[in-house]
């Protein structure tokens, strides 16, 4: 791997240090508090969702507005769009989770006036799809196996230095994407991370308010003037993702700093290349550093275009469809897709799914017992929450890497889920 060419790869790594420790700890005490792992599985979570299930209902019903004059419905409905029943004999389609509003705030603060929808990306298809992908040969190889074209392809720039960061690897020449007809989704990080072993909360703690303080816009003006360069303005980009754990430099340790910092480089990106499309992205079922609500941190609706979520089927996985609606369903701290969908509707914009995949049961995760494996439940149930909710889906991408450090997802090259990359290939 290059620091170049390898970028899922650099993402993969970091990756490896929330599934071998971060993770563990949180769902460790979970279970401990809980009276063990059965109890926690089988009693414990089903009485915490019927509970704020009751709350959500009742708080729904007091705040949700009426149809207006045009019989339209009000925020947070998801438009019931039919599904596509699996042909695999082993998998019965089942209906996908709604998001449903929850008890917490869905709706962001007053403010600037907030930028119009975006654009999805373009598509052929049912919806927007792609993959994160090193290099245009993985990409075909991924589109190949699911007779699909790639709509979009999630590609992440180099860390190590601003120079990196504001001139990536990304559209040198055609094996990096520079003919490709789609779209990019550009992973970029808020500033380098640092040369040595450090302490990174010292260290984001610094950035973060130097970021704040207007320090590093001029290095998003030039990643946008890098982007018209390439001729692609209208880019999705996802700056500083997965923010709300801990395995980055630019985790949200200052929740003041940290929203300062999103807004200022959002901006002075936007000053440049005002056809950007800004994707906030959140990682799945995740607290913020100081065990707080991740929506917490969201920079305002005149910066972000996108509400994205990484999601992976572990901690919890979804054996069955029930279980997948739980988990989409889980609110404040540890939210689920279908809270972004629903924060999403309430504030008119799109959302994103800009990683997600199964997990192998020989991961770090698997080892555990809390990672799906060869999964077509998780598969159908992806593939319904995405088609029902197709109308505000700007995209979503397949992380397809074998690192059995990591996830262990890959479909193809190799197939390391066959019953699920069947499935897949049938749906997609």
């Amino acid at each position: 791997m290059t620091r170049r060419g390898g970028t899922t790869r650099e993402h993969a790594r970091e990756e490896l240090r929330y599934y071998g420790d971060e993770a563990h700890r949180w769902y460790d005490w979970l279970i401990r508090v809980s009276g063990g792992q059965q109890r926690f599985r089988t009693r414990i979570l089903p009485g915490v969702a019927l509970g704020l299930a009751l709350v959500v209902g009742l708080t729904a019903w007091a705040v949700t507005p009426r149809p207006g004059k045009d019989g339209s419905a009000g925020p947070g409905h998801l438009a019931a769009t039919p599904v596509a029943a699996a042909s695999s004999a082993a998998v019965t389609a089942a209906p996908s989770p709604t998001a449903e509003p929850t008890a917490e705030p869905t709706v962001a603060p007053a403010g600037p006036p907030a930028r119009p929808r975006a654009q999805p990306a373009g598509t052929s298809g049912a919806f927007p799809t792609g993959v994160s992908a090193a290099n245009t040969s993985q990409a075909n190889a991924f589109a190949n196996f699911r007779g699909r074209a790639n709509d979009v392809v999630v590609v992440f720039t180099a860390r190590d230095k601003w120079s990196a960061i504001t001139g990536p690897w990304i559209g040198l020449e055609p094996k990096f994407f520079s003919n490709f007809p789609g779209t990019w989704v550009v992973t970029v990080p808020m500033y380098p991370e640092p040369s040595g072993s450090v302490d990174t909360d010292v260290y984001a703690r610094s950035h973060l308010a130097a970021c704040a303080r207007g320090e590093y816009d001029k290095y998003f003006r030039q990643f946008g003037q890098w982007l018209n360069s390439k001729n692609r303005g209208d880019s999705f980009v996802r700056i500083g993702w997965e923010f709300n754990g801990g395995w980055f430099v630019w985790k949200a340790i200052d929740r003041n700093n940290w929203r300062e910092c999103f807004r200022n480089e959002a901006k002075a990106l936007l000053s440049v290349a005002p056809q950007a499309r800004i994707d906030w992205s959140v990682n799945a079922h995740t607290p913020l550093p100081d065990g707080g609500d991740p929506f917490a941190v969201y920079p305002g609706n005149d910066v972000v275009d996108v509400i994205g979520m990484d999601t992976y089927d572990q901690y919890p996985p979804s054996p069955t469809a029930a279980k997948f609606d739980e988990q989409c369903k889980m609110g404040s701290p540890l939210p689920g897709l279908c809270r972004v969908i629903n924060f999403a509707r309430q504030n008119n914009k799109l959302f994103s799914v800009p990683e997600w995949g199964l997990v192998h049961q020989d991961t770090p995760a698997g080892r555990r017992g809390v990672a799906g494996g060869d999964n077509p439940v998780y598969i159908q149930q992806m593939y319904n929450l995405l088609l029902r909710n197709r109308d505000i889906l700007a995209y979503e991408a397949y992380f397809n890497d074998p690192d059995l450090g990591n996830v262990g997802s890959s479909l193809v090259n190799p197939t390391q889920h066959p019953n699920a990359a069947n499935l897949y290939q049938q749906l997609w």
